[in-house]
């Protein structure tokens, strides 16, 4: 009897995730029935399509590479400084997964405009955030942020105290228990979090549209250019730089699962 409702339980489960996967599936690749196989490759060969695909990459790169250097240091105090600050901080560091990215685009466009204090002493020296490069970076890095310290600090936690503790005791400092146990014992965490921020961080629109002005070749990013097309009805274009999208964030997500599950065989190895 037992064993029946078990049976039946996991019939039901299978049922309702095996419809939810189909019901994403097909939502996610119903666009491209909306255009031939020839529009789309012909939409391929445009070049305002990859110029604004190139410039998601090289900014999300830009964003990425300042998660990794401003992150690791966040993640470190997070998990083995506990304190009030470091808990002031975590709810700081983590508050852009709860705000809604247009108003963090609405407040980086009011603070960094040429009529706020803070966005005037930028621009008298020579720093302009708004309709600008920079503040994509800026955008686009605030709302990445939690998604890398989150996953960095999971994977910190993980690691033994004992083995640092062990390490005080013989005389290593704190930058090298840093920079030779803690980073590379955390080496499949930080790669997983640099693939989710990227992610997260070249698929962004809602704050990105708020401060770039959507000047072509400058500031308008792939996502921003998905918009544009639809708004001028020209959905072959919309679909093929949506489709290019999604491609990125199937292989992003990928690498992030790899490296989360090595992560995870590592822990529950070391935890024998």
């Amino acid at each position: 009897m037992h064993l029946k409702k078990n049976r039946i339980f996991d019939i039901i489960v299978y049922i309702i995730s095996f419809l939810f996967f189909t019901t994403l599936i097909i939502l996610l690749s119903g666009i491209f029935f909306q255009t031939s196989a020839h529009l789309f490759f012909k939409e391929l060969e445009n070049h305002s399509l990859w110029n604004s695909v190139l410039l998601s990459f090289k900014l999300s790169f830009i964003v990425i590479s300042i998660n990794l250097i401003i992150g690791i240091p966040v993640a470190y105090i997070l998990s083995f400084k506990k304190s009030k600050i470091s808990f002031l901080l975590d709810i700081i560091s983590t508050l852009p997964l709860t705000t809604s990215p247009l108003v963090i685009g609405f407040a980086v466009l009011i603070t960094m405009g040429s009529l706020n204090p803070i966005g005037k002493f930028f621009i008298d020296n020579g720093l302009k955030f708004v309709f600008t490069p920079q503040g994509i970076v800026l955008v686009q890095l605030i709302i990445s942020f939690p998604f890398f310290v989150n996953i960095v600090k999971t994977s910190f936690d993980s690691i033994n105290r004992k083995m640092i503790d062990l390490s005080k005791t013989l005389g290593a400092s704190s930058f090298d228990i840093l920079f030779k146990i803690i980073i590379p014992l955390s080496y499949n965490g930080i790669i997983a979090g640099l693939a989710m921020s990227w992610s997260r961080s070249i698929g962004e629109y809602a704050a990105t549209q708020m401060v770039s002005g959507v000047i072509p070749n400058l500031t308008e990013t792939a996502p921003i250019e998905v918009f544009v097309k639809t708004s001028y009805g020209n959905y072959p274009a919309a679909i093929a730089i949506a489709g290019i999208l999604m491609i990125i964030s199937f292989f992003s997500l990928g690498i992030f699962k790899y490296f989360n599950y090595k992560t995870g065989i590592k822990n529950s190895g070391s935890n024998r």
